[in-house]
């Protein structure tokens, strides 16, 4: 059923298909088990200054830690690398701390959105922030979750561009990189019932309808219309690369948005600078937003989370579909209407079809795959099987199981403890690191400086146009001094 599976018997060809880099970026709060509430600790300070470091940010909240993984050469990597962040963070955090091991955060008093309003660290994002808060209001930007960023081998670049007979680099990029988007941007309904798991909120915030507790437990607020979206008068369709780029510009131009990085919408073409830079230099990488935090893992994305999403990029590439435009326009409120079911429902039988049709192209791709790939392909894909069967077997139905007069705070609190304790007896257990590195790898992590394990087990860490490498623990501590 490959469209082009003549020209993928080509050995190269399979290899920077199956290709590219992975990064995962999520945002978690530190809850006080005390008092059940964002914790009003500081953010660690041993955790490096955050005008700088790469790996430990915070969001929209002093509480909201933001853990951010190198660019990894394949999605299992990149979580390996989010599970050792996930480890240091949990060996900074306060005695009385937990991560909130859920997307909708925590129940919050007058007193704890006062604090939330008035106590903010980062003055750079201040003026950013005021605005986000006088437009959405305080607990929009609190929802927290997972965004998986990829980029595309270059020979996969050019490839493409010659059988688009495009000769541009730049536009051929952006041309991949939109049929990515738009493709998995139209399936996001699929990603929301696999994947959604934010059944029930925990505070009666504006953008919830009046009756939300009698709509309860949907599948994800999160994922819906409700959650973190833009205001429903911003239209994003993503009918082409031309319109999304005009109404990213015309949204900035108006003063609806910020800036480009205020569209909340499932995919994003990221690069760094202006639209029109990324227009004549191509898009940097592609970031997918559509993932609630799962508490059933140990880091809050499962791998087959994460292989799910590499299938469906892959099929985006060779299998492009022909959307109408009514669509590619219809494909936001057909999302919503999965994220606001019961998650015991299953899915409407058109949108069941269109599934299974696409199970059967994904099934296809895995028989292409490198053997490397081939376990978590098809553990993906027997779990999208089996929820498909029996919507009971979806993160939102298991998470749901859970709840307790509209609340889900006593599992949160009982399984952030559970993880916090999993996470600290597997400190020791440094993926990337050897004994002895592992201290200096740790270290240089929470310093700030940018650090690859290399082939040859050189341990390299590098800032600004400094570069050292290290073949044994060393205190990093006086190479701080040349931060400028």
């Amino acid at each position: 059923m490959l469209q082009n599976s003549i020209q993928l018997t080509n050995n190269k060809l399979r290899e920077i298909l199956f290709a590219g880099r992975f990064g995962i970026e999520i945002e978690e709060h530190r809850v006080q088990s005390g008092s059940k509430s964002l914790s009003q600790h500081p953010h660690p300070r041993d955790l490096g200054n955050r005008k700088y470091q790469p790996y430990f940010q915070t969001d929209f909240s002093e509480s909201q830690e933001e853990l951010v993984t190198a660019t990894k050469h394949s999605s299992k990597d990149a979580l390996m690398h989010l599970h050792e962040l996930q480890t240091i963070l949990a060996s900074e955090l306060a005695e009385d701390e937990i991560i909130w091991p859920l997307s909708m955060p925590p129940h919050m008093s007058a007193n704890d959105i006062d604090y939330l309003l008035n106590h903010f660290e980062r003055s750079w994002y201040q003026e950013y922030r005021d605005v986000l808060v006088e437009r959405y209001g305080p607990f929009k930007h609190i929802m927290a979750g997972i965004h998986v960023n990829f980029s595309a081998a270059d020979d996969l670049v050019w490839w493409f561009g010659s059988q688009k007979e495009i000769n541009s680099y730049p536009v051929a990029k952006n041309e991949l990189y939109f049929q990515i988007a738009q493709q998995i941007a139209n399936y996001r309904w699929l990603l929301t019932y696999l994947f959604g798991a934010s059944p029930v909120s925990e505070n009666s915030i504006d953008n919830l309808p009046t009756n939300f507790k009698h709509m309860q437990p949907v599948r994800s607020w999160r994922a819906s219309n409700f959650g973190f979206a833009n205001h429903n008068d911003i239209e994003f369709d993503y009918t082409s690369f031309e319109t999304y780029m005009q109404q990213l510009q015309h949204y900035v131009d108006t003063g609806q948005f910020y800036d480009k990085s205020e569209f909340y919408g499932p995919v994003r073409l990221k690069a760094p600078g202006s639209l029109n830079n990324m227009a004549q230099r191509g898009a940097s990488y592609l970031e997918f937003r559509m993932f609630d935090t799962n508490p059933f893992t140990l880091d809050g994305i499962s791998q087959d989370a994460l292989s799910f999403l590499h299938l469906l990029i892959i099929d985006a590439i060779i299998n492009p579909q022909q959307w109408s435009e009514d669509e590619l326009k219809s494909a936001q409120s057909l999302n919503h209407t999965v994220a606001l079911q019961h998650p015991n429902d299953p899915l409407v039988p058109s949108l069941a079809t269109s599934a299974k049709q696409l199970i059967q192209r994904l099934e296809d791709i895995i028989k292409l795959s490198p053997a490397e790939l081939q376990e978590d392909f098809f553990s993906a894909l027997t779990f999208a099987k089996n929820t498909l069967a029996d919507p009971t077997k979806t993160i939102g139905s298991q998470l749901s199981n859970f709840i307790s007069d509209d609340s889900l705070e006593s599992f949160a609190l009982k399984r952030g403890q559970q993880i916090l304790s999993e996470r600290k007896s597997s400190s020791n257990n440094f993926v990337f690191a050897p004994n002895h590195l592992k201290q200096t790898y740790i270290q240089a992590h929470k310093l700030g400086f940018k650090t690859l394990l290399r082939k040859d087990n050189y341990l390299q860490i590098s800032q600004n146009d400094h570069v050292w490498t290290f073949t044994k623990n060393t205190d990093l501590t006086k190479y701080v001094k040349t931060k400028k």
